[in-house]
């Protein structure tokens, strides 16, 4: 491989694969590899399944989460309720002061111990930052959006698996609603 420099370019070509790459020095992009543009995260969304393989993702938020002190938050959707035996689901629509709504969601059963569990796990693991879950009810891609657009979230950490249920969707309506997350999202395979 030849390498040549000047002052604001790096050419290197390799004769083999006839590649050339110009690494110049001024962009003409208006974002630009510097400290202000680095990212800082303070909240870590990992949709979880109760699968294994969810807890892949849940190994890069604990890393991710360590380096930064980041919250992580675990998402566990419900499709079908009825499915999860031994577990109630009680809603209670109050009145806030500012008059607005306010709904409070009370699941209890085997999916509120299995959350705790997981999150047992992820402090034997070495999670050093707070970790909190989020039950809901609906369809997946529906409710990972709406989460987003409800709290601030700075990572979304999810498998494939999760990707395979955006993928059927992405020529539906669904599609939209998946345009309007701005979160960056990190897939795990």
């Amino acid at each position: 491989m030849m390498s040549s420099h000047n002052d604001s370019n790096v050419t290197n070509s390799s004769s083999d694969a006839g590649l050339t790459q110009d690494f110049s020095t001024e962009s003409n992009s208006s974002f630009t590899i510097s400290k202000i543009n680095i990212p800082s995260y303070t909240r870590i969304l990992v949709p979880h399944d109760g699968k294994e393989t969810s807890d892949k993702a849940l190994n890069h938020a604990i890393y991710l989460s360590n380096l930064s002190g980041a919250e992580i938050v675990i998402l566990c959707i419900l499709q079908d309720v009825e499915k999860f035996e031994g577990t109630s689901v009680d809603i209670s629509r109050n009145k806030a002061t500012d008059n607005q709504d306010d709904f409070r969601h009370d699941i209890k059963g085997e999916l509120v111990n299995a959350m705790e569990a997981k999150i047992k796990q992820c402090t034997d693991a070495g999670s050093k930052s707070k970790i909190s879950y989020r039950l809901r009810t609906g369809h997946v891609v529906h409710e990972i959006v709406n989460a987003c657009q409800e709290t601030d979230y700075d990572l979304i950490i999810m498998t494939t698996t999760h990707l395979d249920s955006w993928l059927h969707s992405i020529f539906s309506e669904t599609r939209k609603i998946i345009s309007n997350i701005r979160t960056p999202i990190l897939i795990i395979h």
